[in-house]
């Protein structure tokens, strides 16, 4: 490269990093970016810059883009210039007309100066390629800006240089010029200029066709590039294909036209240089053309296309994927409107071309097979009465002759010496349903192919689930009838040799839509000569091999109801068969219950809202088209008759499904109550209360005349009776039994039954034995949860109910009974009566209590049910401080006033527990924070290690900018526990501190540190830096804290499990089973301290508040170790006892503002 070619070269990569202001003096901006450079190339074009400034300055003319370029033009034209100056001139003039002004230049003087700039590029051939390219810019921008667009001579010379320079063999100057004919192209508005143009750019198109079909003859076998590109003319075969594939939407009709019609006789089989190139020039033409413009050619461009794919060994792999893109592209421009009959004649090509990429390897045969399974969904819907024609000779229709042979490509491509690939299964799967029912037309061959290929023995398994599948949805398509007609499940009287068996799990797991009526007709029989075959045999195996079958195909009834077409008509029928099975055949009792699930939930769910049809069901239709549009037949108006009639048979189904549920007392039978209770759901009540009044009248439950009989009275009468008669534990568990088949019933049942089953509950838990209450809770909580007038109507009772009867040992039990009281909490707090506040205190007692137990699970059902009663009350709109959620935060906090430690930590953990899943409580109620961190000045071990639990719950959840306005308090409470040791304090502070370091910086903590707890402090941070290295730990707030999102991943499962063991508090409970002392202290009475102390009242005379809890406590097997006394009280408030009326004769807290919690202090007040 010469001197001036790198001068300008550099000169221009210096302007194209520049940004110049068309409001100042170029040359000043010149200078200022190149005064001080020792560049060559700088300093001519400061010099260049200066020349023309002293030029306009001689002439009084004003220092602007329009008057610079002028100076260049005629210093261009007048001036004996050597290259170097010439290729800073041109630099210059580029820069200058670049900040032109619309109309800065006359049009007649826009002209003379593209005509002086092509004559400057012709008689200097020496120019470099930078020079070069500021030509090629400078008449871009005077072609576009300030040429006479509606002219064709005023731009003609311009527009002929710029596509000259676009095949040009130099690449910057080739893409520059290309840009620029793109720009101009764009620019041009007139008919007759577009022609114009169109016609000179078509014309030197058609001079390189010569050029073209030679190099395409030339091609590659592997696609790498041939000698013969070497030659600078079939290199600009290249360039001019690139060109016509930039500029193909500019152009006019007929220009486009012709041009694509030479690319399609260009286009071959096999790959050539040409090919990538041409490819993109019918992309480009499909992409921006209207359907309309390029349908004379699109059957050339398929067949061409096609013919490529399909020689896929021999082409490229790039080229295959970029023809398989076109042939969709051009199938999806074909699809709609007149042009649909063009898209059904070839898409059996296109089909034809794509089969055999399936085969490919797993990249390409995944990206083909989409393709396809987009074009099978875009079949045409023919109807089916038309197509059933066919089979009568009528003549086939376009899209039925389409379907014909597409079912033929597939049905070539499966044999035994070529099994089927997942991706070509997948495929036939689709097509099956998408065709549908009429797939019985033109896929018959295709299913008895598959099925000789499932029964191979070479088969392995994955192929053999795939075929599986495949099979399974021409069944869905079909119907059960015709597969069984296809491939008839048989026996063989002679041999009992069984064929085509292996169908029965494939139908068990397809199908939809059936007949109910064929299954009773044709599988019932079947099924009962499978059975018969099986007593006759005489090998063993045999006949358990043909048992085995027969239950196989007495299971198909919970599939064939599966959204049944005939319920209405042969439900009846079925009903009678059921309860004949049922009270003869054990081994139907699950598919007749799953079977009796899925009628009426499929039903029942189409009643209630199409929006909330069943999932399971949608499930087993593979979300395949045919099983959606089965699922969405079943209208309103469809669902409302199979309803009713699914109720007339529901009696005896019902009292059969009853008595075998009863009978089966010591199996685990839940698919049955859940039939039981899907009937019931459809049944009169009355008729359900009539079944369920005779069983508790059957097992002396109740005597003649309506009433319950207590558990002893009966089985005294049964002492004199004969031997047989059931002992105490089993009428105890038939009783039992009774109560899990009530629950069931609950969902159906109106007023008299939920009474009666209310009545049962009630006698249940007022026995002295705690046999069935686990039952009896569960109960309960279904009434409540499905008869919201139940608890609204029976409120007082129930609470009176449930306080009054001892809480269960057991886990599972207590679980069931916190679900009651979950419920009446909620509803207690919603009502906001003032005179139901002391039964709201007496659930949360049960509740707090609880969550100081020594065992885990009761203190985990206690946290349970407190999470449920929160987010029930919970209502992230309402920031009311008289809002339900902030009545129970209230009520929590009255026990921190005034209560032993042991009730006093229960309350704190509880908020602990409220506070972890909503950490904005602690920002809507501020109080809440100060409340629990005075608690930290008192010297109960129990409390003050339950509210540093507390605390380290509140840093860990809130976020860094809210833990700036509780910073200091939190800091000044804490930190002097730092001091002992004992309990593990020390290490509990060292905690809340790292935490608090981690989401605030150390410099926002230490600021709020005193100054005596500031080395504690260092001390802290030095360990931190230990452990996790100095650049996670600074002295400002760090870049990633806990709240960032970054680092969830990692670190939420192991802070949840450290939060969650703080308000747990395990190691509180192992230590105090090892303490031997208690604090409870009944000689002396105890004052309440605080705003917030607790009045007590109790008929049967004076006790203190400890002793009123030891009821509650001693229940639940509590111990209790020794505490110090309490934080020193502000002020004394007189305690009141109260009974809370339960039988056990004990009292409960009652905080203070029991009667008022809902005027407790205001929230968010500062």
């Amino acid at each position: 490269m010469d001197q001036s070619n790198e001068l300008t070269t550099e000169t221009e990569t210096e302007n194209e990093k520049l940004q110049f202001k068309a409001d100042t003096d170029i040359c000043q901006q010149l200078m200022d970016r190149y005064a001080t450079s020792a560049a060559p190339q700088h300093r001519h074009l400061v010099a260049t810059a200066a020349a023309m400034r002293s030029i306009l300055t001689s002439e009084s003319l004003p220092l602007i883009a329009s008057a610079y370029f002028a100076a260049a033009i005629s210093s261009l034209e007048s001036a004996t210039l050597d290259s170097t100056e010439v290729s800073a001139l041109l630099t210059f003039l580029s820069i200058a007309v670049a900040l032109v002004p619309e109309q800065g230049i006359a049009e007649s003087k826009a002209s003379e100066a593209v005509e002086l700039l092509v004559g400057v590029l012709e008689r200097d051939g020496s120019l470099g390629v930078a020079t070069v390219k500021c030509v090629v810019k400078c008449l871009g921008v005077l072609l576009v800006s300030f040429c006479d667009l509606e002219d064709w001579g005023s731009v003609k010379l311009g527009f002929e240089t710029l596509l000259k320079f676009s095949i040009d063999k130099r690449p910057k100057v080739r893409r520059c010029a290309q840009d620029c004919l793109e720009k101009v192209l764009k620019s041009f508005q007139s008919s007759t200029v577009i022609k114009a143009a169109s016609k000179l750019i078509n014309s030197l198109f058609e001079k390189y066709i010569p050029l073209a079909i030679t190099l395409r003859t030339s091609g590659t076998v592997d696609g790498s590039k041939d000698e013969t590109l070497l030659k600078s003319d079939h290199l600009e075969v290249l360039y001019m294909l690139n060109v016509v594939n930039l500029i193909v939407p500019h152009l006019s009709v007929k220009v486009r036209l012709k041009i694509l019609s030479e690319l399609c006789k260009l286009m071959t089989s096999e790959f050539s240089p040409l090919t990538r190139h041409i490819f993109k020039g019918i992309e480009a033409f499909v992409e921006t053309s209207r359907v309309e413009v390029v349908i004379p050619e699109m059957e050339n461009i398929i067949v061409s296309l096609a013919s490529y794919v399909s020689l896929k060994k021999r082409n490229p792999v790039d080229t295959v994927m970029t023809a398989t893109i076109l042939l969709k592209s051009c199938m999806e421009k074909l699809l709609n409107g007149e042009t649909r009959s063009l898209w059904t004649k070839n898409v059996p090509l296109v089909f034809g071309a794509l089969a055999g990429l399936l085969t490919s390897e797993a990249s390409i045969a995944l990206q083909a097979s989409a393709f396809v399974k987009e074009l099978i969904s875009q079949l045409a819907d023919v109807k089916t009465n038309e197509i059933l024609s066919f089979e009568d000779g009528d003549q086939e229709n376009d899209e039925a002759r389409a379907i014909k042979s597409i079912c033929a490509i597939f049905e070539d491509a499966i044999g035994f010496d070529s099994i089927p690939n997942e991706h070509i299964l997948a495929v036939i799967s689709l097509l099956f349903l998408k065709l549908g029912e009429i797939s019985y037309i033109f896929m018959k061959r295709i299913v008895l192919k598959l099925a000789d290929l499932l029964t191979l023995a070479s088969v392995d398994m994955a192929t053999a689930n795939h075929l599986q599948h495949c099979i399974g949805s021409a069944v869905i398509a079909m119907g059960p009838e015709r597969i069984l007609t296809l491939l008839p499940i048989a026996l063989n009287a002679d041999d009992f040799a069984c064929s085509n068996v292996w169908l029965v799990p494939i139908l068990k797991n397809h199908v939809i839509g059936a007949s109910l009526g064929y299954y009773m007709e044709h599988i019932v029989p079947l099924a009962k000569t499978f059975q018969r075959a099986s007593r006759i045999v005489k090998k063993s195996i045999t006949g358990q091999d043909l048992q085995a079958h027969a239950q196989e195909l007495w299971g198909l009834l919970p599939a064939f109801c599966g959204y049944p077409t005939d319920t209405r008509q042969n439900f009846r029928p079925l009903a009678k068969l059921l309860i004949t099975l049922i009270k003869k055949d054990p081994s139907m009792h699950e598919n007749i219950a799953v079977a009796l699930q899925v009628l009426v939930n499929q039903n029942r769910n189409a009643l209630t809202s199409r929006d909330d049809l069943d999932e399971s069901i949608i499930n087993e239709a593979k979300d395949t088209v045919l099983g959606i549009r089965s699922v969405s037949s079943y209208t309103k108006k469809a669902a409302t008759k199979n309803i009713r009639v699914l109720a007339l048979c529901s009696n005896d189904l019902l009292k059969a499904l009853a008595d075998l549920f009863i009978d089966s007392q010591h199996e685990k039978c839940s698919y049955l109550k859940d039939a039981i209770g899907c009937l019931a759901s459809i049944t009169d009540s009355s008729i359900t209360q009539n079944i369920f009044s005779s069983l508790l009248k059957r097992f002396h439950i109740v005597n003649g005349e309506g009433e319950f009989e207590m558990l002893g009275s009966h089985i005294d009468n049964l002492t004199d009776e004969e031997h047989g008669n059931p002992s105490a534990s089993e009428i105890c568990i038939q009783r039992s039994v009774i109560m899990e088949l009530a629950s069931s019933l609950v969902g159906g049942a109106k007023g008299d039954l939920v009474d009666l089953i209310y009545n049962f509950i009630r006698h249940t838990l007022e026995a002295s034995d705690e046999f069935g209450h686990h039952g009896a809770y569960h109960t309960l909580s279904k009434i409540l949860k499905e008869h919201a007038w139940f608890c609204s109507s029976r409120y007082e009772e129930l609470i009176d109910l449930l306080l009054g009867v001892k809480s269960p040992v057991d886990v599972a039990s207590l679980g069931s009974r916190f679900a009651c009281l979950h419920i009446l909490l909620v509803h207690t707090l919603k009502m906001s009566l003032e005179e139901e506040n002391t039964k709201a205190f007496l659930i949360l007692n049960e509740i707090i209590v609880t969550l100081k137990d020594a065992k885990e699970g009761p203190r985990k059902a206690a946290y349970d049910v407190l999470l449920l009663i929160s987010s029930s009350l919970r209502d992230s709109s309402c920031v009311n401080p008289d809002a339900p959620f902030y009545k129970l935060v209230n009520m929590i906090l009255g026990y921190l006033s005034g209560s032993s430690p042991h009730i006093k930590s229960g309350a704190v953990s509880a908020l602990s527990m409220l506070v972890y899943q909503d950490p904005d409580i602690c920002i809507s109620k501020p109080d809440l924070v100060h409340s629990l961190l005075s608690l930290l000045k008192g010297k109960a071990a129990e409390v003050i290690k339950a509210v540093l639990g507390f605390v380290k719950v509140m840093v860990s959840s809130l976020l860094a900018k809210d833990m700036q306005n509780l910073l200091a308090d939190v800091i000044s409470e804490v930190l002097p526990w730092s001091t002992v040791s004992r309990n593990h304090f020390r290490s509990k502070v060292t905690v809340i501190l790292e935490i608090m370091i981690r989401k605030c910086g150390f410099a926002a903590v230490q600021s709020v540190t005193p100054d005596k707890y500031r080395r504690f402090l260092k001390t802290v941070l030095e360990n931190r830096q230990n452990k996790s290295g100095p650049k996670e730990v600074g002295t400002g707030t760090e870049t990633v804290t806990s709240d960032s999102p970054a680092k969830w991943p990692h670190r939420k499962k192991r802070k949840e499990m450290d939060v969650l063991s703080e308000v747990n508090g395990s190691t509180e409970h192992k230590k105090r089973k090892r303490e031997k002392k208690n604090n409870y202290r009944s000689s002396k009475p105890h004052k309440a301290t605080g705003t917030g102390g607790l009045k007590l009242g109790n008929r049967a005379g004076d006790y203190n508040h400890e002793k009123i809890m030891m009821g509650q406590l001693k229940r639940s097997g509590k111990t209790n170790r020794s505490f110090n006394e309490g934080p020193k009280p502000r002020r004394k408030r007189k305690m009141e006892q109260k009974t809370n009326g339960r039988n056990d004769g004990t009292a409960v807290y009652t905080p203070a503002s029991a009667s008022k919690f809902n005027k407790h202090k205001k929230f968010g007040r500062k």
